[in-house]
């Protein structure tokens, strides 16, 4: 029986573990042409791993010819030479992170963005070299405002956007603008950053559970939270959309007291692949309370470190009170360069191509998915809301089984119980895919 050690602890999946453990026996000719391998559910319960899990390691070790199938006799050891071992320099492995990359950012509009990067370096030298408010450069906060009464029906003054290098910033300065006594509420399942930011504060955070049509308003009520961090449009990690009724509740609760707001994170909008865009909360809010927030590090690449909230009135007022003297922290040349990029057409452009890939994605892996017994009896929700959709599978299998399953077949994944401020104990069987 073949024995190894695994060490559970480790990132690395327990079936490439035992895949490799088995493929370096066979290249060093500790195990021998025509051996036969022990059965799948033998050597997991030797190993005390899953079946799933030598299934997996038999597979990888199939696909690259190190071992043979034949029905009703089991696996066997194939014929190749005993290989030494040997050492690789560094500078030869390949990078997965630079190729994943590569592959993402292959839609970026690169001869685009360079010609507007020279045509603002010839015109714009001298406001190249200004200064810019704390808010950020006028032209970019006015395309911002345009692209928005276009694409989202927002009436904005660009008075009231302020520019910044990335939500992270943004969020430390809300907190910095509400106060270091502000109970903020969030969401459950939610985007785990975004509470670790505030607390960081010294904020303190009610995680609030999530219903079908939005955030749940009876636990909020009930909280002593004073302002809410949503995403209406597009909630990460399920994809649900705030219902209408919901929209205006919460609208309602902001309303009840001074001092509360809801924090409308637009996460995604912009890749709705079905329909109209969700129209914003901020679109329907009369009374002031809402703080709008968006990015184009996920609309464009994550290396343009550029985002962007709308205050409304009030808040904008001790903005400029009390945090004026911040300097912008986004460069006066990105800032003009998007402008123009904003202003000419080719951000909305570049949006429908992206959304174009993003639907051919989504449409291959629900093909591709049908012909998967893995697959069978799944059920995928929030298909249009996004780049990713939800699946939930059912069957036996754990959640660390089927992200092994999903890991093998190349898919990108996230389980979404690794979202939840308490991670539930019990399996979910639910994971988010991305296209």
């Amino acid at each position: 029986m073949l024995t190894y050690e695994l060490d559970k602890t480790r990132s690395e999946p327990m079936y490439l573990q035992i895949y490799r453990h088995i493929r370096a026996d066979i290249e060093l000719g500790e195990l021998h042409a025509g051996d036969r391998l022990p059965s799948k559910r033998s050597l997991a319960s030797h190993l005390g791993v899953s079946v799933i899990t030598v299934e997996n390691a038999y597979a990888q070790l199939l696909a690259e010819g190190y071992i043979r199938s034949y029905p009703k006799k089991g696996y066997f050891v194939e014929s190749i030479p005993a290989i030494q071992p040997t050492v690789r320099k560094a500078t030869e492995l390949p990078t997965s992170v630079q190729e994943k990359q590569t592959e993402e950012n292959s839609l970026f509009p690169f001869t685009v963005w360079a010609r507007l990067m020279r045509d603002t370096l010839a015109s714009d030298q001298t406001r190249l070299l200004t200064r810019p408010p704390s808010e950020g450069v006028w032209e970019l906060r006015e395309a911002i405002a345009g692209h928005l009464k276009h694409f989202r029906n927002m009436n904005v003054s660009p008075a009231q956007i302020i520019i910044g290098a990335g939500t992270e910033y943004l969020y430390l300065l809300i907190g910095i603008l509400l106060g270091r006594n502000t109970v903020i509420a969030v969401e459950e399942p939610g985007y785990r950053k975004i509470a670790d930011i505030y607390e960081s504060m010294g904020m303190q955070c009610r995680w609030i559970p999530m219903e079908q049509d939005g955030i749940s308003l009876n636990d909020l009520m009930q909280s002593d939270a004073n302002v809410v961090h949503i995403s209406p449009s597009h909630h990460f990690p399920t994809g649900c959309v705030t219902s209408i009724g919901r929209r205006y509740a919460l609208l309602g609760w902001a309303a009840q007291q001074e001092n509360r707001y809801l924090i409308e994170d637009d996460y995604d909008s912009e890749f709705r692949l079905s329909g109209k865009p969700i129209p914003p909360l901020f679109s329907v809010d009369v009374t002031d309370r809402v703080i709008y927030m968006n990015t184009f590090t996920n609309s464009l690449t994550p290396t343009i470190r550029i985002s962007y909230m709308i205050l409304p009135p009030p808040l904008l007022t001790r903005f400029r009170e009390q945090l004026g003297y911040f300097s912008c922290t986004v460069s006066t040349f990105e800032q003009y360069t998007l402008a123009r990029f904003i202003g000419e057409g080719y951000f909305e452009k570049h949006i429908r191509r992206v959304r174009k890939r993003c639907l051919d994605k989504r449409n291959a892996l629900l093909r591709n998915a049908k012909q998967d017994i893995l697959f069978q009896n799944a059920e995928f929700l929030g298909t249009d809301t996004g780049m990713y959709c939800v699946v939930k599978f059912c069957g036996s299998m754990s959640d660390t089984e089927l992200a092994e399953a999903l890991h093998v077949r190349g898919i990108r994944t996230i389980a979404l119980r690794t979202c939840y401020h308490v991670c539930p104990e019990q399996d979910m069987q639910l994971f988010l895919l991305y296209y």
